[in-house]
């Protein structure tokens, strides 16, 4: 995984060239632009967020600085997403491609915190699902999608341990996402939604960062 400052710097670089242009923007993402106040608005993980042509990302509702996790994920979606609507079948992270190359941090990482967190509680996930815009999915033990960014839904979904088997998480992604952002991205962004899960029940949970710490 890439250094997140560096490849927020990339981010902000590409978007302040493409954002010359709005029309192409709105168009690719699902995002749209108040051209008065020169601001793209797009909801990530059930949050308006405001983004100005230079690459600055805020939320309105609230008064922390964005993460550079996110930051740098809403713009390089801004920047790479194909315009394509979702496709309405699941990949998981094994199949996106080189996703077996990062699939034992991705599970370390997300996976197995989420299934912690959440065993035998799927009435605290729902809620935690619903505060990101989530809506109930029959999957596992308990499941949603969550539109986790205008044109890409991803699923989470957890089986419950018993006497035999531990608890285990699924993170899945709509099928268009390899064209809307890289491998190394969507494991930034399943991590990301992994850990806003956890937040809902126990805010203290803060996310890895692109370098696995």
């Amino acid at each position: 995984m890439c250094n997140i400052v560096n490849a927020c710097s990339e981010a902000v670089r590409l978007f302040a060239q493409l954002a010359r242009e709005p029309e192409g923007v709105v168009m690719r993402t699902g995002a749209t632009f108040d051209r008065q106040r020169q601001l793209f608005e797009l909801k990530y993980c059930g949050h308006i967020y405001l983004v100005d042509c230079q690459g600055n990302v805020s939320r309105p509702d609230s008064m922390e600085p964005v993460s550079y996790n996110d930051r740098t994920l809403i713009l390089q979606y801004l920047c790479s997403a194909s315009g394509l609507p979702p496709r309405g079948r699941w990949l998981s992270f094994l199949e996106l491609p080189e996703g077996a190359h990062h699939y034992a941090p991705f599970q370390t990482d997300a996976l197995e915190p989420l299934a912690r967190t959440f065993d035998h509680k799927p009435a605290e996930f729902e809620q935690a699902a619903r505060q990101l815009g989530g809506e109930p999915l029959t999957m596992g033990d308990a499941g949603a999608r969550i539109p986790v960014l205008p044109k890409l839904p991803m699923a989470a979904i957890l089986w419950s341990g018993d006497d035999e088997f531990p608890p285990r998480a699924g993170i899945l992604y709509d099928a268009v996402a390899p064209t809307h952002l890289s491998t190394a991205s969507l494991w930034v962004l399943g991590v990301e939604l992994a850990y806003k899960l956890m937040a809902g029940i126990h805010p203290d949970h803060h996310p890895v960062d692109w370098l696995g710490r």
